[in-house]
C-alpha cells in the first residue's frame, strides 16, 4: 500500500487503536453469537463461513440474504478500516472528518447524485437484491456493533442504500465517468488488467481455461477480497471483488468464468450552451430558451477553527450538470451511466449463468458501464466482448471535445445494444484477449473489423502487454492450466527488444566513449531483456528509459500503426538524447549502487508486514505490471498494479489457483496479512479450494457470524 495515503494513515491509526484493547475471548470455534439487531440472529444462523488456511472465507448459507449477511461480517472483519472510509466517502461526508482537501470529492458525491439516486431507486431492484445488500449492510453493522470501543466515532452503521451508494461511487466516480471534465487527470491512470480465455480446441483438456489478472493501486477503493460464495440451489460463485461489493466481480462458477480489463470507452459528452445573456439562466435550444435550475448543495468541512458549512451553487440543464460557464457559454455534462442502480443485479445472473446463452443473456441487461470481458466455460466455448454503454451519436461532429449543444441533432438519447458492440465468440484459433487494448485485436488470426463499427467506439491501439499477451497465445499449441499459469510472470521487457541493440550501437559509435557509457553498453547487452528479480541490467535500463521518455523529442523511430501492430513501435527517436541518457543513467546508478549490474530485486521489493522480498515486473512495457515508489531507505517499493491473479480450468470439479499481491486482510494482526504476499513476490499460487470436500481438508475455522475470535486467526 501507498504510506503516504490519507486513507493508509487513518486505516494504521485504527488498527493501533485497536490493537490497545484486549478482546475478551482467545482464539475459539465455538463462540456465542452477539447479536446487533433483532433480525441478525436468524440471519447469522442460517450462514457458516469457513476460512482456509490463506483467510479466504468460504460462506455456506441456507439464503443469498443469509450469505450477504456472512459476507459483509467477513469484509469487515479483513477489512473494516477501508470499508468504514469508503462508506464515509459514499455519503459525502469525508471532509467534515478530514479537512478540506476532501471537499470536492463530497461535492461530486452530490453533483452527480451518487447517495441520492442510490436513496430513489432502491426500491427498483429487485427484492432478491434489495435483501442481499440489506443483508450485507446487516453483516457490516453487526461486526462494527462487537468493535464499536475500537473504532472512530465516524465509523457508523450503514443500510443497504449506503452499500449501493458506495458501489456507485467506485463504479462511477474511480472507474466510468472516464472523462470526468471537473478534474484533469484521467480517473483510469493506474487502472490496468490482462485477460485470457483459451478455448477447447487450444487447451490439452478440452475444457476453456481462463486468466484474470486486474492491475490496480492497492489501496482504497481498488483493493479486492477474494470470496467463495454458496447457497445450495441457487449459487455457488468464487472470486474477488471490489471491498464493499456484495457480489464477485472476477470470477467462475461450476460451469464457467469471467473476467474484466478496463476500457477505453466514451460513455459521456460535454456540449456547448449559448445563453441568452452572459451569466444568464437561459440557454438556447433549437430556437427556444430553456431555463437552468439552481440547486445550492452543502458540505460540511472540518477547520482549524471548527465545522465549517460551505455551499456551492449548481446548475442543472436538462442535459445533466453545468460544470463551468465562460462568458455566455455554459459546458453541461451528459452521461449514459449518472443512474444506474443494477449493475449488482447483473453480476448476480453472471454468477448464476450455468452456460454461454444464460451469461450473455446476463450481459444484455447492460447495467455495467464499461469492462471488457472475456468468458470461458466447461464445454471450450470462449467469448470476448468490449462491454459499455456507448450513446447512439449522430454522424458528421467532433465527439472528443466539446459538442454544439442547444441543438436536436446532437443530443442522444439510446445505447448501442450488445449486440453493436464489437465481440468474438470461438475463433477457430481457440483463444480470446485483452490487455486494455482496442477489441480488434482480441484474436491475432481473426481480428474485429474495426470498420464495422463506429469510429467513436475507442482508439485504436496495442500496447506492450497486449503484444506479448499475442505473441504467446498466437503460436499454434496447445496450452495446459500450468502454461497459463507460469505465462502469467512474464517479466520480459517489450521496449528493450524494439531499443537496446541500437541503444548498444549507438553508445559503441561514439568517438570517444566514456568508460562509464562503454561499461553500461556492456551490461545491457548482457542482460536478457527480462525485469525479474535477479536480472542485473534491469535497473540500468529501466532508469535509462524513465529519463529518455521524459526528455525524448519523439520516443521512437517508427510510432506504432495499425499495419504492423505486432512490430511497432520500434527504434529510437531521439537517438542522440538516448546516448546523453543513458551516460546520465549509468552515472547515478553507480553512485547509488556501487555497480551498473545490480540485481533488479536487490532494489525493487515488496514490503507486507515481515515480508521483505524482492519483486519483478515493471509498468511499462512488462505484461507483469508492477507501480513502485521510494522508500525512505532508497528501495523502490511495490505499490500498485498486479493486484489479483486467477488461473482456472473448467474441468469437473474446476481446478483453480490465485494469488492476492497483499493478501486476504488488512489487519496487520493477521497472518493473512502478508501471506499470500511472499507467494505473490515469489511468482507463485495458493489453490483457491472449491469443493466441499477441499475445503474441509483445509479449513483453519468454522463459525458464524457474530462469533469472536483472536486477531491473529484473521
Amino acid at each position: 500500500m501507498e504510506r503516504n495515503s490519507p486513507h493508509v494513515r487513518v486505516t494504521r491509526r485504527w488498527w493501533a487503536a485497536r490493537g490497545a484493547i484486549a478482546l475478551s475471548c482467545a482464539c475459539c470455534l465455538w463462540l456465542c453469537v452477539v447479536p446487533a439487531a433483532a433480525e441478525e440472529p436468524s440471519l447469522a444462523g442460517k450462514a457458516t463461513i469457513r476460512r482456509d488456511a490463506y483467510g479466504v472465507p468460504h460462506i455456506l448459507a441456507e439464503s443469498e440474504e443469509a450469505a450477504a449477511f456472512a459476507h459483509g461480517y467477513a469484509a469487515a472483519e479483513d477489512h473494516l478500516g477501508e470499508l468504514a472510509r469508503l462508506f464515509l466517502r459514499a455519503r459525502g461526508e469525508e471532509a467534515a472528518v478530514f479537512g478540506e482537501r476532501f471537499l470536492e470529492s463530497d461535492q461530486n458525491i452530490q453533483v452527480f447524485r451518487i447517495l441520492e439516486t442510490a436513496r430513489e431507486r432502491f426500491a427498483d431492484l429487485p427484492p432478491d437484491m434489495q435483501a442481499v445488500l440489506n443483508g450485507y449492510a446487516a453483516g457490516y453493522d453487526l461486526y462494527l456493533s462487537q468493535n464499536r470501543k475500537d473504532t472512530p466515532a465516524w465509523a457508523t452503521p450503514i443500510t443497504g442504500v449506503d452499500l449501493l451508494a458506495h458501489c456507485r461511487a467506485v463504479l462511477l466516480l474511480d472507474f466510468a465517468l472516464n472523462r470526468q471534465p471537473w478534474k484533469q487527470n484521467s480517473p483510469l491512470s493506474g487502472k490496468g488488467s490482462n485477460m485470457w480465455a483459451i478455448g477447447g480446441s487450444k487447451s490439452k483438456s478440452g475444457h476453456g481455461i481462463l486468466l484474470a489478472n486486474p492491475h490496480l493501486a492497492w489501496n482504497w477503493s481498488n483493493v479486492f477480497h477474494e470470496v467463495h460464495l454458496s447457497v445450495p440451489g441457487k449459487i455457488n460463485v468464487a472470486g474477488a471483488t471490489l471491498i464493499g461489493f456484495p457480489v464477485v466481480s472476477i470470477g467462475f462458477n461450476e460451469h464457467l468464468g469471467w473476467s474484466h480489463t478496463v476500457n477505453t470507452i466514451d460513455s459521456d459528452d460535454v456540449y456547448e450552451l449559448t445563453l441568452s445573456r452572459p451569466d444568464g439562466m437561459e440557454y438556447f435550444y433549437e430556437g427556444r430558451l430553456m431555463p437552468l435550475k439552481a440547486n445550492e448543495i452543502s458540505v460540511r468541512v472540518k477547520t482549524d477553527q471548527g465545522v465549517e458549512v460551505r455551499k456551492r451553487r449548481v446548475l442543472l440543464s436538462h442535459y445533466g450538470p453545468v460544470i463551468r460557464v465562460e462568458g455566455n457559454k455554459a459546458y453541461a455534462y451528459k452521461s449514459a451511466n449518472l443512474d444506474l442502480v443494477n449493475f449488482l443485479t447483473q453480476y448476480n445472473l453472471m454468477a448464476k449463468a450455468a452456460n454461454l446463452d444464460d451469461f450473455r443473456s446476463a450481459l444484455n441487461m447492460q447495467q455495467l458501464p464499461m469492462f471488457s470481458i472475456a468468458y470461458a466455460d466447461r464445454a471450450g466455448n470462449v467469448f470476448y466482448v468490449f462491454n459499455g454503454r456507448i450513446p447512439i451519436r449522430a454522424k458528421g461532429f467532433d465527439w472528443e471535445g466539446s459538442v454544439p449543444g442547444g441543438r436536436a441533432d446532437t443530443e442522444w438519447f439510446a445505447m448501442h445494444p450488445l449486440s453493436e458492440l464489437p465481440q468474438l465468440l470461438n475463433p477457430a484459433s481457440g483463444y480470446v484477449q485483452n490487455c486494455n487494448d482496442a477489441p480488434w485485436y482480441a484474436n491475432l488470426e481473426q481480428l474485429i473489423s474495426k470498420a464495422s463499427f463506429k469510429d467513436y467506439i475507442t482508439l485504436d491501439v496495442l500496447g506492450a502487454r497486449g503484444q506479448i499477451s499475442l505473441q504467446f497465445l498466437s503460436p499454434k499449441r496447445t496450452l495446459t492450466l500450468e502454461d497459463v499459469k507460469q505465462a502469467k510472470y512474464n517479466e520480459r521487457e517489450l521496449f528493450a527488444d524494439r531499443v537496446k541493440s541500437e541503444l548498444i550501437a549507438r553508445a559503441g559509435s561514439q568517438k570517444a566513449p566514456s568508460p562509464e557509457l562503454a561499461e553500461a553498453a556492456k551490461v545491457l547487452e548482457a542482460w536478457d531483456n527480462r525485469v525479474a528479480r535477479e536480472s542485473r541490467g534491469a535497473v540500468l535500463f529501466m532508469r535509462w528509459w524513465e529519463q529518455y521518455s521524459r526528455g525524448a523529442k519523439s520516443l521512437y523511430k517508427e510510432p506504432w500503426s495499425a499495419l504492423a501492430p505486432m512490430s511497432t513501435p520500434r527504434g529510437l527517436g531521439d537517438a542522440d538524447r538516448a546516448v546523453s541518457e543513458l551516460a546520465l543513467a549509468a552515472a547515478a546508478i553507480r553512485k547509488e549502487y556501487g555497480t551498473l549490474s545490480v540485481p533488479w530485486g536487490d532494489i525493487y521489493r515488496l514490503r507486507r508486514g515481515p515480508v521483505d522480498e524482492p519483486v519483478g515486473g515493471a509498468a511499462d512495457g512488462c505484461f507483469r505490471s508492477i507501480r513502485y515508489r521510494r522508500d525512505t531507505d532508497g528501495k523502490w517499493i511495490a505499490l500498485g498494479g498486479d493486484s489479483y491473479v486467477l488461473a482456472v480450468e473448467f474441468s469437473d470439479p474446476p481446478a483453480a489457483f490465485s494469488v492476492m499481491a497483499y493478501s486476504e486482510s488488512a489487519d496487520p494482526r493477521s497472518r493473512h496479512f502478508h501471506d499470500q504476499s511472499a507467494l505473490f513476490a515469489r511468482e507463485s499460487y495458493k489453490p483457491l479450494w472449491f469443493t466441499e470436500q477441499d475445503i474441509r481438508k483445509n479449513l483453519e475455522r468454522a463459525y458464524h457470524p457474530g462469533e469472536q475470535v483472536s486477531p491473529g486467526t484473521k
